[in-house]
């Protein structure tokens, strides 16, 4: 049996009664005991390892409610483009790399990440500019969104979007080189690259490969305090649940990770226990089913009520994005996953997508009679509106807000995509905690890291780039944030019994930190580091 006794530090417990304490025990997995350092030292015994926090802060561990941990891995083995600021910079690194390690027969080289926002002309890439890189080898790069990639000439022939006698699958758009032309430019949106078909075209890298690189993902998200996270994009085309099946057997998970099984495959992979009984076997799960119904804001393909503020070129005045499904589509697929007792995960970023989970899920309960129960996960939520939030709120929905667009996308929301009226309202956390909603805070990682203190950051000062408030009445306070990636995730996953605050009997999941976010400059909160992650009791990340 192992014995830790953590004490002298400022150990914030996210109870119910938001208490801080100064010291705990912990006894194999789990905390035995809280309480101030005179009490917890007392329960020592020669067995009994003393560590000493010399001030220094404890919080829960932090709880990444929506992600893709998997595909994080996989940008571990490909050109990574998020930080570039031109196309020139983009297509040199492509270059570089493709230099540097020359791409086998039959692989691609595959970038990600990459803002066409930051370009001085705004511009995506095309076949064009991706044909100078290499017209022998397939090129892929992907939108920082995930909802947009551009590709070479050879990649456009593989996907079978070559001349122009192609079809696209429903869904998805391929951007042609003129209005009046059928010739692809290269930029392929949507179902285009996301259908389950269109995505077994770019291979995939070699099955001990992701393996290994899941490992190393692990260690990115211990280092930044991520003691669960999730991957939202498990279906059978991509075999994910096979390989963090995997991982789990040959015991290489060190923190639990959530598999969503996607539409397509939710039925195949999901016939057992529903979404509230099911149980981590060696730190994974499949834990319940993903839809999306629209695209992303900076993507400009997010389903909105009324037209974007700056509508994109070649686009009619009245362009407002569009959906990816139909009601009759997307309820039947509600009552589906109530019917088998799954929490349903579902994408919508625009309000009219979230108009039409509502809607389709309001349906559902009538149809079959239950599902609030449930706890249905609204991700993203970007443009969810006031009158929209009772309905949530009666539904029992758990949103799960991408609130670091204000930090990333904030200027480009608030000067093109919404305007400067609607874009105080984006990722309306002031309101959702107005309204007594239970939410929490991601970043859709690989979108942006897994870096729940800029979450609890951004929640608080809700600033852009250019240092604008966007929303001031949207802040909430740095206790609520903290709630947000701790004790909210942990009921998202309908595991707050066993995680989300630092009380006896829960599982020792725990982060340490440098300074104290209750108590430093609101300003500063984002330079706080963590000093150390422990799962289940053992330290599996230290600074």
């Amino acid at each position: 049996m192992t014995r830790k006794i953590y004490f002298n530090g400022n150990i914030i417990t996210v109870d119910k009664k938001e208490s801080i304490a100064q010291a705990i025990l912990v006894e194999d997995k789990l905390i035995k005991a809280v309480g101030t350092n005179e009490e917890i030292l007392n329960l020592a015994d020669d067995s009994t390892e003393k560590i000493d926090l010399e001030g220094k802060t404890m919080l829960p561990g932090f709880i990444d409610p929506h992600g893709h941990i998997v595909a994080i891995a996989q940008t571990l083995m490909i050109v990574m483009l998020g930080d570039i600021t031109s196309k020139e910079e983009l297509l040199d690194r492509l270059k570089k790399e493709l230099k540097e390690n020359p791409v086998e027969e039959g692989k691609w080289l595959i970038g990600f990440g990459y803002d066409n926002t930051k370009f001085e002309d705004g511009l995506h890439p095309t076949k064009f500019d991706l044909d100078t890189v290499s017209t022998e080898v397939p090129i892929t790069v992907s939108h920082a969104s995930g909802h947009l990639a551009c590709v070479n000439s050879k990649a456009l022939e593989l996907y079978g979007y070559a001349g122009e006698d192609y079809v696209v699958p429903e869904g998805g758009v391929v951007r042609t080189v003129s209005p009046d032309s059928k010739e692809a430019n290269g930029v392929l949106e949507e179902n285009a690259i996301l259908d389950s078909e269109k995505k077994k075209v770019v291979p995939s890298p070699g099955f001990e490969d992701v393996l290994n690189a899941i490992v190393k993902a692990q260690k990115l998200y211990a280092s930044l305090g991520v003691t669960t996270t999730q991957d939202a994009s498990v279906e059978e085309a991509n075999h994910y649940n096979h390989m963090l099946g995997a991982c789990a057997q040959n015991n290489m998970l060190f923190i639990d990770i959530v598999g969503l099984a996607t539409q397509p495959s939710t039925k195949n992979l999901m016939k057992d226990e529903g979404t509230p009984k099911r149980e981590y076997f060696n730190h994974y799960k499949l834990g319940g089913a993903k839809t999306w119904l629209d695209g992303s804001p900076q993507g400009f393909t997010a389903w909105l009520s009324k037209p974007y503020h700056v509508v994109p070129e070649g686009q009619p005045a009245d362009y407002c994005g569009y959906p990816t499904q139909s009601d009759e589509v997307v309820t039947q697929y509600f009552v589906d996953c109530i019917n088998m007792n799954l929490q349903v995960h579902v994408h919508v970023n625009g309000d009219e997508a979230c108009e039409q989970f509502l809607r389709c899920y309001e349906k559902a309960v009538e149809i079959t009679g239950h599902g609030r129960e449930l706890r249905p996960v609204m991700v993203h939520c970007q443009a969810l509106r006031y009158d929209q939030l009772d309905r949530v709120k009666a539904l029992g929905v758990v949103p799960t807000f991408f609130n670091d667009h204000v930090r990333f996308w904030g200027d480009l929301h608030h000067d093109q995509v919404f305007g400067p009226e609607r874009a105080q309202n984006i990722s309306p956390i002031g309101w959702a905690l107005e309204k007594g909603i239970t939410f929490t805070l991601h970043q859709d990682p690989p979108v942006k890291m897994p870096n729940q203190i800029l979450a609890i950051h951004n929640a608080v000062n809700r600033k852009t780039e250019s240092g604008r408030v966007l929303g001031e009445h949207q802040r909430i306070p740095v206790m609520e944030a903290i709630k947000a990636v701790t004790i909210n995730g942990a009921y998202q996953y309908f595991e707050e019994d066993k995680k989300g605050s630092i009380e006896a009997g829960k599982l020792a999941d725990l982060v340490i930190i440098d300074k104290n976010p209750l108590t430093v400059d609101p300003q500063d909160i984002e330079n706080i580091k963590v000093v150390e992650t422990i799962k289940e009791g053992n330290t599996i990340f230290k600074a």
